[in-house]
């Protein structure tokens, strides 16, 4: 105990001397930059899994919101088509957008000679389809998520093996080994959590957004499949009266 007290001493002592030594410096003798220089190798994976999580975040928000966006003229458009038994017109005028809403609508419109119930069938596999596209690379958010504050952590060890390291070396306790250490010990468990929050957000954002796509696909195809079956019994009703 008493060993500790002379050790907790001399740091003290070291400390005051070093602060009353240290030449003034100004914002520009530091750069930001430098200071991520502090943190080591283990910046350059979590600088990589930063570019990953901002690329995936921006390409599947341009394609959800193109994929689901609503379009209530186009929609009415098509049912009338269907209603009206111009079903080529109408298989032709779903696909001209590229909603997700129009290739589901289109799966139950291709096949002529088909029940109405296989054609729910289609609609619902060409459903399944349009959303696995929408969640594509998806999983990578989720695995940044929870990767990029684990290689923070691991930073953080190498920032204190340094320490140590650099006082078996040097002998003493001097300020810019300990200095040197923390930096890269703060420096890699900041960038780590950093980039976590992004991912950890854009994830949860996108996958919000992709469930209200998803609820306005049922709706839209729900309201296409009332219309097939309308249109299927007039035609009956019409070839009956024939």
């Amino acid at each position: 105990m008493q060993n500790l007290f002379v050790i907790l001493q001399d740091v003290a002592a070291t400390t005051a001397t070093a602060v009353a030594t240290a030449p003034e410096t100004t914002p520009a003798d530091q750069s930001y930059f430098s200071l991520l220089l502090k943190g080591g190798w283990i910046l350059l994976p979590i600088f990589l899994l930063s570019l990953l999580s901002i690329y995936i975040i921006i390409d599947r928000w341009l394609i959800v919101n193109k994929m689901g966006k609503k379009d209530a003229s186009w929609l009415s458009r098509v049912l009338e088509l269907i209603l009206e038994n111009k079903r080529d017109k109408a298989l032709k005028f779903a696909l001209e957008k590229p909603y997700a809403s129009g290739k589901v609508i289109a799966a139950g419109l291709k096949e002529e000679n088909t029940t109405v119930e296989e054609a729910e069938e289609a609609m619902q596999l060409e459903a399944r389809q349009q959303i696995s596209v929408m969640e594509n690379m998806m999983n990578y958010l989720g695995i940044t998520a929870s990767i990029a504050p684990m290689l923070g952590f691991l930073g953080t060890i190498f920032g204190v093996i340094n320490i140590f390291y650099g006082i078996s070396q040097s002998g003493n306790l001097d300020i810019p080994t300990i200095s040197d250490g923390l930096y890269q010990k703060m420096i890699c468990s900041g960038a780590g959590l950093f980039v976590g929050v992004i991912a950890y957000a854009g994830y949860y954002i996108l996958n919000s957004r992709i469930d209200k796509v998803v609820l306005r696909i049922d709706r839209e195809s729900n309201e296409a499949l009332k219309a097939i079956r309308m249109a299927r019994k007039d035609a009956e009703t019409t070839n009956q009266n024939d």
